[in-house]
């Protein structure tokens, strides 16, 4: 494996930390005494609570230092290798846990929900696309950057593939998550910018024209995958239905330059990858030049693990196990 370099090295600073913490371990009498005192098992997962909460510390300071390893595509003179940063904008309201849409027939479904055939259709077009860095937002009432812009595109879908069905809920604000999706792209980057709104287009709430406007002005397109059903499903043990709103989903590729994606097509995924490669037609021959590829999220992952861990143990201390 290459050399681990680091874009912040004076965040490594941060171990120093570890000496006073070290020094109290070996050091401390009070602490000694007062471990002596608890049984064995209370002794085990205290420590155990220690070297987790340690290891989550240090994933943070690793983190902040943004190391990177391995290679990935690098800007290149009298032009560069970022020809289009993708931002997946990735609506989690309660409707896309409907599983309706592509594959749906006779009024059954596929069992494949809106929000996995959403994703689906962008894994298999952004892996079918080179020269691509990409991030995520997500949204139900208020947009997140979930994932910022990165060249690890595997580390950037995995996260959405863990994260987005334990984030749905209810309220569905397009404007809001249009706007984080547009705010996650560099101005200083010179690349072509693209948002893949993934959605079944219901607006419960928000201005959806007034962030394309926005995006339309920055020279942002918002390329619309449309997935669900026309005939739409039911919500909350069939008192709600939910429909597809095609009509939504065209207006805001079309405002914007980008292409409008019928997400219950079989060619869904190729449609979208011919579209993002088309925006980098150099982007395969010129790919041969590199740059390392930044590692932090795979640390902050790690931190967020290991810090629950470590208050996982002490909870089941306070329950008396």
């Amino acid at each position: 494996m290459s050399a681990i370099t680091f874009a912040y090295p004076w965040a490594l600073l941060g171990f120093t930390i570890f000496i006073p913490l070290l020094l109290w371990d070996f050091f401390s009498s009070h602490r000694k005494q007062i471990q002596k005192s608890l049984p064995k098992n209370l002794r085990m997962r205290l420590g155990a609570s220690r070297v987790l909460f340690r290891v989550f510390l240090a994933c943070i300071i690793t983190g902040l230092s943004s190391p990177s390893w391995g290679t990935g595509p690098a800007a290149i003179s009298g032009g560069t290798l970022r020809a289009v940063d993708v931002v997946i904008a990735l609506d989690v309201s309660r409707s896309m846990e409907i599983r309706d849409g592509y594959g749906a027939a006779n009024g059954e479904t596929a069992g494949v929900s809106r929000l996995e055939r959403g994703l689906a259709i962008v894994r298999e077009a952004v892996n079918a696309a080179p020269g691509i860095r990409l991030g995520a937002a997500v949204s139900r009432n208020k947009g997140i950057v979930a994932v910022p812009l990165t060249w690890d595109l595997d580390a950037a879908l995995t996260f959405l593939d863990a994260a987005g069905s334990s984030l749905t809920g209810r309220g569905t604000n397009l404007e809001s998550l249009v706007d984080t999706a547009a705010s996650a792209f560099q101005p200083s980057s010179p690349s072509t910018r693209v948002i893949l709104l993934v959605s079944d287009g219901e607006e419960l709430s928000g201005a959806l024209n007034a962030a394309l406007g926005r995006c339309k002005r920055d020279g942002i397109a918002v390329s619309a995958i449309a997935v669900g059903s026309d005939e739409g499903g039911m919500l909350d043990d069939g008192e709600i239905l939910s429909r597809r709103d095609s009509r939504i989903m065209r207006i805001a590729a079309g405002q914007t330059g980008g292409v409008y994606i019928d997400g219950n097509r079989a060619d869904a995924s190729r449609t979208l990858a011919g579209h993002l490669r088309s925006l980098a037609p150099g982007a395969e021959t010129r790919g041969t030049q590199t740059e390392r590829t930044p590692r932090w999220f795979l640390f902050v992952m790690l931190a967020i693990i290991t810090f629950g861990a470590s208050k996982l143990c002490l909870l089941r201390l306070g329950n008396g196990e």
